[in-house]
């Protein structure tokens, strides 16, 4: 049998073909209000910088809208880009999320900066030094916790306001290399399937697991697997919106990234090259799409295959109601399974009884 499958959200705030950010940051705060409707654990938002076709640049500021405008669902960042900024003021301003939304705040981390080369150097104009990554996280969980390493510079300094709980600390990874630096840091680990299909996400999660020492933020092991998803009513649906997510994917991650979400109806319209086509090739594996059974299917198998019960997903397709639906969809597609499941595990359960008697 398996164990209930948790599911999360993160989201980009996509902007739509057609309309403006203040318009995605509106739909991102009416998806996380249905995702916490539907059961969903956290909803996360990204931190991405000179990319026009998403309007989340600023996690902190997006998760005190969305966190206001919710009750229970956890709000996080997926993720706030450590090296761009000072540790103690990240620890900062979680720490005052926490304060405003006592037990609910996630500070997902990663060490990518996230932006083109100006960009960065836009964010950092005034660093006169380069950080290691593993110092970064150490000062910044001492700021958190008031307690830094030994001989840190910052010995004594905490982050206020202080608070019962602390943000709940998630490092994001990619490659597998900041598997260690959760496992030793005690903190939760989420892998970005949705960027590196290849594999590497179960080893680094075991080799997590293997490495992990308990610690206040957390007693046992955690992990998180994201992807991007795209749900469809029918099979030929579904397809289109796959579509869409990858004629916006070839140019995201290029130097020249389209300003809006295309559209289903640009997307038919446009005519692929042969470098794109490749590059959609090599994208696949980062995105699970289908009817929304078929989805869930999928999804338990990726959460099996990293050792873990819950999985982030990322709904970038075209049009808000699509978002929407495809929530709505996987919501009780996961319900439905979960009962079948559990009707199959008593019955099996009888059997091995009257086996017995």
């Amino acid at each position: 049998m398996h164990m209930p499958l948790k599911l999360s959200i993160l989201d980009y705030s996509p902007v739509d073909e057609g309309l403006l950010p203040v318009d995605a940051l509106a739909a991102s705060v009416r998806l996380a209000q249905l995702a916490e409707e539907s059961g969903f654990h956290r909803f996360w938002v990204s931190e991405h910088h000179g990319a026009p076709a998403t309007a989340s640049n600023s996690p902190e500021i997006l998760m005190s809208r969305i966190a206001s405008a919710t009750k229970t669902i956890r709000v996080g960042s997926g993720g706030v880009l450590l090296p761009n900024y000072s540790s103690l003021k990240i620890a900062e301003n979680y720490q005052l999320l926490e304060a405003l939304f006592p037990g609910r705040i996630d500070l997902g981390f990663g060490r990518a900066p996230g932006a083109d080369r100006r960009t960065s150097m836009a964010l950092n104009d005034e660093k006169g030094e380069s950080i290691p990554y593993g110092r970064k996280v150490a000062d910044l969980l001492g700021f958190v916790t008031g307690n830094h390493m030994p001989n840190s510079r910052y010995e004594g300094m905490r982050a206020h306001p202080e608070t019962r709980n602390k943000p709940q600390p998630y490092v994001l990874g990619a490659s597998g290399a900041t598997a260690e630096v959760a496992a030793q840091a005690g903190l939760g680990f989420t892998f970005a399937h949705f960027i590196n299909p290849r594999g590497d996400g179960p080893h680094a999660a075991s080799a997590y697991r293997q490495a992990f020492k308990p610690t206040d933020f957390l007693q046992s092991p955690s992990v998180v697997v994201a992807v991007f998803v795209a749900v469809g009513d029918t099979p030929e649906e579904a397809r289109d919106y796959a579509a869409a997510f990858h004629l916006w994917l070839t140019y995201a991650e290029s130097a020249g990234p389209f300003d809006r979400v295309p559209s289903i109806e640009s997307t038919r319209a446009h005519h692929w090259s042969s470098d794109e086509l490749a590059i959609r090739e090599r994208n696949k594996g980062r995105l699970i799409y289908g009817t929304a059974d078929h989805v869930v299917v999928q999804l338990r198998e990726l959460a099996d295959a990293y050792g873990t019960d819950e999985v982030m997903i990322n709904l970038m397709m075209p049009g808000e109601t699509s978002r929407l639906n495809a929530l709505t969809s996987i919501a009780h597609w996961l319900r439905k399974s979960e009962v079948v499941s559990h009707s199959l595990a008593q019955a099996e359960e009888c059997k091995e009884r009257a086996h017995d008697a």
